[in-house]
């Protein structure tokens, strides 16, 4: 089973090439555009990793808040 890889990024474009690159190396990957779209990936199904960017422009949370919040809710998920 492949390790499942969250990548969060405001950007669509560098979510899809972080996403392409990590799926040709065999990684499972899960997309989200801002932080409410984040939290609900990781209580959905807890990854392995996040892949994090901090300005998350049009978000209510920016990234290191978001990184809080989840260290928080989700004490058992890798960061």
């Amino acid at each position: 089973m492949a390790l499942d890889i969250l990548i969060v990024d405001d950007e669509a474009d560098i979510r899809e090439l972080v996403a392409g690159i990590l799926q040709d190396e065999g990684y499972d990957t899960r997309t989200a555009r801002n932080s409410d779209e984040a939290l609900a990936a990781v209580a959905n199904r807890r990854p392995n990793m996040i892949f994090l960017d901090i300005w998350l422009q049009g978000s209510r949370l920016d990234g290191l808040q978001l990184l809080d919040d989840v260290k928080l809710q989700h004490r058992s998920c890798p960061l």
